[in-house]
């Protein structure tokens, strides 16, 4: 689709998207109800997506607990083999084979598995939260006892890939498909329990990566952001799935530290947490002046679990715990509670 189209597509339509109507239908219905309406569609959507309308959601959207907010954390612990042409240490070798950038890999990829991982955990444990925790599936492989340790203190372990070096954007259906499976059943081997999210490396996705996973029996994914609230999608055959926006632009750590050539982050701890506190309390707020919010909080453990930067999350998670009516909920808590009280029907 051209650009230019693609614009006209998104002017056109209303915000809020049918559930159980073909798009032609609730294409026609959205012109008569207008924006507001609850079959409002944006046309030529890949997807078909279930919704609460926003004016609607005060007095429906509720978490298990009654609060105004819910926060779900995840922990990154992945090995990127995807990237041997980044930084000084890679090039061409014999016969034009790329090599790998060891400084690159050492530097954040091998730190995951011999510190900030563990430092993750510890961080976990003194403040009893669930959190979900988003591997390769590569490194489950590689990692069994540390994943069942996780897996056995209660964490979700999400299927990501197997070691993401072919995005499944640029693979066929079938080919991702198999990505699909065979992350899924590294992780049951592993844990004894089949994962019910994912979310691919970048949170990206396909056309067809919603239905592809309904199928499998996914419950969940992180692949789309289209919303501040978990969403629905219904796939072709009838199934559905739950989407969990991967909003990470404030609460996260690649915000807060931000790294690359010409980039930087905060230069103190303290910077780093007043601007964590600001946007968490930007979000209980609206959780309690507009409807019951989610908040997403995300870990790089390369990133954050070193020395001079664990202790933003210690602060965080201990000022965020003061605060009453906060669901610490893992993915997959979500995606039961959103899939059994609002796509049902």
């Amino acid at each position: 689709m051209l650009r230019r189209d693609l614009f006209k597509a998104f002017t056109v339509a209303g915000a809020f998207i049918a559930s159980g109507r073909p798009a032609s239908t609730a294409a026609a219905s959205a012109q008569a109800e207008g924006s507001s309406g609850p079959s409002a569609q944006f046309p030529d959507w890949p997807f078909q997506e279930m919704r609460i309308p926003y004016r609607e959601r005060a007095g429906k959207v509720r978490w298990p607990n009654g609060g105004p907010l819910c926060v779900h954390a995840y922990v990154a612990a992945e090995w990127r083999w995807n990237r041997p042409s980044q930084g000084s240490g890679a090039g061409q070798g014999p016969g034009g084979k790329v090599t790998q950038d060891l400084s690159l890999h050492s530097d954040e990829d091998q730190y995951v598995f011999t510190v900030g991982i563990w430092r993750a955990i510890k961080l976990l444990d003194k403040f009893d939260i669930k959190a979900t925790i988003f591997p390769s599936a590569g490194m489950v492989e590689r990692y069994p006892d540390l994943f069942r340790e996780l897996y056995g203190k209660g964490h979700e372990i999400v299927a990501r890939s197997y070691d993401q070096s072919v995005p499944t954007t640029q693979m066929t259906p079938d080919a991702e498909r198999r990505e699909i499976q065979r992350s899924a059943e590294i992780i049951e081997k592993v844990t004894g329990k089949r994962p019910v999210g994912w979310q691919n490396p970048g949170a990206q996705c396909t056309g067809k990566t919603p239905e592809i996973l309904a199928d499998e029996g996914y419950l969940w994914t992180s692949d789309l952001k289209g919303d501040d609230l978990p969403y629905g999608i219904k796939t072709r055959n009838g199934k559905k799935i739950v989407v969990i926006p991967h909003r990470s632009r404030t609460s996260n750590d690649n915000a807060v530290f931000p790294e690359g050539a010409g980039i930087r982050g905060f230069r103190s701890g303290q910077e780093a947490v007043e601007f964590l506190k600001d946007s968490f309390d930007s979000y209980y707020k609206l959780g309690q002046e507009e409807y019951p919010g989610s908040l997403l909080y995300g870990i790089h453990t390369y990133r954050s679990c070193i020395p001079d930067r664990i202790s933003v999350h210690e602060r965080m998670f201990d000022y965020m715990k003061k605060f009453e009516g906060i669901w610490w909920a893992r993915y997959a808590d979500m995606a039961e509670h959103w899939m059994k009280n609002y796509l049902q029907g």
